[in-house]
């Protein structure tokens, strides 16, 4: 009679626990989470909730996600205003209670397509523009090329002055005759 060979070590719930887990985790390292892509017939128009001011003024409409917005500056003609933002950031919060609720600013970004790229929904678009702080801001011409960026919270006056200098010079002569004061 012939005997079959036993394994050298033993197989019980130890070895069949680890190769499950061994399993898994070989599993899951291969796996990247990535953002479920929305498409939706126009884009969708979204208010920041803490963008609103105490004098009850309007707040910046923005067209969330990159694509959108560059789609809808492209056939409108119009520079854009581009915020990446995070909800979990607190400076994000703080920014869009404080300076995005200017009047100044609220009453230019009329004349932009402002684009909101929330970090968690949109993390494609944060790679393609190498965003590794929130916030971050750009001004970009209605063809998408970048004008200005900042890493963090800018404050008005050079947000402000950087949109001014990315209009048409027809818009900005049309912004400072129907509001100096408030461009100053």
């Amino acid at each position: 009679m012939t005997q079959t060979p036993t394994p050298s070590f033993p197989i019980g719930r130890w070895t069949t626990a680890a190769a499950a887990s061994l399993l898994v985790l070989v599993a899951w390292g291969g796996c990247e989470i990535r953002d479920e892509a929305i498409e939706t017939a126009s884009p969708r128009v979204v208010r920041l909730s803490a963008a609103t001011s105490d004098s009850g003024s309007p707040a910046i409409e923005y067209v969330e996600g990159y694509e959108a917005g560059l789609r809808r500056a492209t056939a409108e003609g119009r520079p854009m205003l581009v915020v990446f933002r995070a909800g979990w950031c607190r400076w994000c919060a703080e920014f869009a209670q404080g300076t995005l609720v200017d009047r100044r600013l609220v009453d230019l970004s009329r004349q932009f397509v402002c684009v909101l790229v929330d970090a968690d929904r949109h993390a494609d678009d944060c790679r393609q523009f190498a965003v590794k702080e929130f916030p971050t801001v750009i001004v970009a011409s209605p063809s998408g090329v970048e004008c200005r960026r900042w890493r963090g919270c800018p404050s008005v006056d050079d947000l402000v002055s950087a949109m001014v200098g990315t209009l048409p010079t027809a818009r900005v002569a049309t912004v400072e005759t129907d509001d100096s004061e408030a461009l100053r």
